[in-house]
Formats: C-alpha cells, sequence, structure tokens
C-alpha cells in the first residue's frame, strides 16, 4: 500500500464496491 493509495481511495475498489452493492440490491 503505497500513501498515495492512503491518501485517496482506488477508484477502483469505489466501482468495484458499487457493482457489488448494485449486485447485492438486484440478488435482494
Amino acid at each position: 500500500m503505497t500513501e498515495e493509495n492512503k491518501k485517496k481511495p482506488n477508484p477502483i475498489d469505489i466501482h468495484v464496491g458499487s457493482r457489488i452493492r448494485l449486485r447485492r440490491n438486484m440478488l435482494g
């Protein structure tokens, strides 16, 4: 984990989290 990563979260991580949340919502 680099300092840059700690300074601002990875956009990919946020994207993945959003996708998982959407999938979970769809699955119910």
